[in-house]
């Protein structure tokens, strides 16, 4: 796949691009996201605090089965410990996904974010700043190769492994 040119950004692209700052503005901002979105909701009302843990706790299942199963990085504290805590529980799987598992993987992504925006927007700063960081949180979680290790075909990764490449 053939990468778009980030033109005059590339040296913002480039530093995002590293596992530091996946760390740091990915996981990071998620989790500040997760604390400032369901405390926000928790102040409206328990039913809205349940919406968002329920959102939250699908997509925590989801990328466990799905996603960090078959990361390259399962069993290490590369996601602040899911795969540390997902390994202990679930044996690691081949990498490869299918096109349903990718697009609930991204559904319940968008969802949570959306519940957060929603609550975060009450302040309108705070809704700003997280609304400018979920591209940000996306250019890090991309690596420079663009090879998602739980992403591709199954087929894919063992043909590549076989011929040599990446």
């Amino acid at each position: 796949m053939q990468r778009l040119n980030p033109g005059p950004f590339e040296p913002l692209v480039y530093f995002l691009q590293k596992p530091t700052s996946f760390r740091v503005i990915g996981v990071g901002g998620f989790a500040l996201f997760t604390i400032l979105a369901l405390g926000k909701a928790a102040a409206h009302g328990a039913g809205d605090l349940l919406l968002g843990l329920a959102i939250l706790g699908a997509l925590w299942l989801e990328s466990s089965f799905d996603v960090c199963r078959r990361c390259r990085f399962y069993g290490t504290w590369h996601c602040l410990g899911q795969g540390m805590i997902v390994s202990k529980i679930l044996a690691a799987a081949p990498p490869g996904v299918t096109d349903t598992q990718l697009r609930a993987h991204l559904g319940l992504a968008a969802a949570f974010l959306l519940y957060g925006l929603f609550w975060l927007w009450h302040s309108p700063l705070l809704g700003l700043l997280f609304t400018l960081w979920i591209p940000l949180a996306l250019i890090s979680a991309l690596p420079a190769g663009c090879e998602f290790s739980w992403r591709e075909p199954a087929g894919t990764v063992q043909a590549r492994s076989e011929s040599g490449a990446g």
